[in-house]
């Protein structure tokens, strides 16, 4: 019968000498496995035209006394502004920017417009009942249209009599 006597912890490696029936030869320990390692990755090279910087002097401003201005930014906009209008006719000036305003306010007026009228539609709309109510006021109205206007022939030519002087009012063309 064979006997092993255990001495110490299990995770302890014990002398070959002490564990009966061992080979006293020396057995290599096996090596760890290498993991291979990742290769560098190259460190990114600043692109020249970012990585170069341009320093420009600040210009020395002075005002119409000499005296050194404090940024000037302001002074000088409202110099070219002046000088501007002292070059240019008002009254030309007015006949010339006249259609870009009208243009830039009617947009303005139109955004505003599109705005009020979108959230009076969803605000009725989110009334309970009140979208399909007035999709049938809708089609009671053109069920009434229709029989008034174009059941008859006589009736269906001045509605359409009607509708092109409108429209040649409208594009300024006659058809």
């Amino acid at each position: 019968m064979l006997s092993i006597d255990v001495m110490g912890p299990v995770d302890e490696p014990r002398p070959e000498a002490e564990i009966p029936g061992s080979d006293p030869t020396p057995t290599p320990e096996p090596t760890p496995a290498t993991t291979p390692e990742p290769e560098p990755t190259p460190a990114p090279t600043p692109d020249p035209v970012i990585a170069s910087t341009v320093s420009i002097p600040a210009q020395e401003s002075t005002d119409q006394d000499g005296d050194p201005l404090d940024g000037g930014e302001w002074e000088l906009l409202v110099g070219k502004v002046k000088d501007w209008l002292e070059q240019n006719d008002l009254a030309e000036l007015w006949t010339k920017a006249q259609l870009p305003l009208r243009v830039v306010g009617g947009l303005i007026v139109f955004s505003l417009l599109a705005t009020v009228y979108s959230g009076v539609l969803s605000t009725i709309n989110s009334i309970p009942l009140v979208p399909g109510l007035l999709e049938l006021a809708g089609v009671i109205w053109l069920v009434n249209f229709a029989l008034r206007n174009l059941i008859r022939n006589s009736d269906r030519d001045n509605f359409l009599k009607g509708a092109r002087s409108t429209w040649s009012r409208v594009t300024g063309r006659s058809s």
